[in-house]
């Protein structure tokens, strides 16, 4: 009889070339508070005020949050802008920017705050 693992590696072969080829490396812990972030989206809420989403700012050093209220339709200068005026002002401008959208929303996030 074949071993299980054995039959799972058989199973994904075909899409071997899909899989990651490197080991995925930690990020550096940053010096100082909100000097690294992740922004996240939490989407297609029951509409309330207007606003039907909510953009999730997270401090990777103190975990501090700000959950700031939005629509779903927002681009990367919005959401860029709301975090101006909802987390720039109280904190500092971050210079490191995780997210769990593709990496040219990420992009020109970074490059509407520059």
């Amino acid at each position: 009889m074949t071993p299980r693992w054995l039959d799972t590696q058989t199973a994904l072969k075909p899409w071997s070339s899909c899989l990651p080829t490197r080991k995925l490396q930690p990020l550096p812990i940053p010096e100082e508070r909100w000097d690294a972030i992740s922004i996240d989206f939490i989407l297609e809420l029951p509409e309330l005020g207007g606003y039907n989403s909510v953009m999730v700012a997270v401090d990777s050093v103190g975990k501090c949050s700000h959950f700031i209220e939005m629509v779903t339709t927002v681009t990367a200068t919005g959401a860029a802008n709301l975090y101006l005026w909802n987390v720039w002002k109280l904190h500092s401008l971050s210079r490191k920017v995780v997210s769990n959208r593709r990496p040219q929303f990420v992009a020109a996030f970074m490059k509407e705050l520059y």
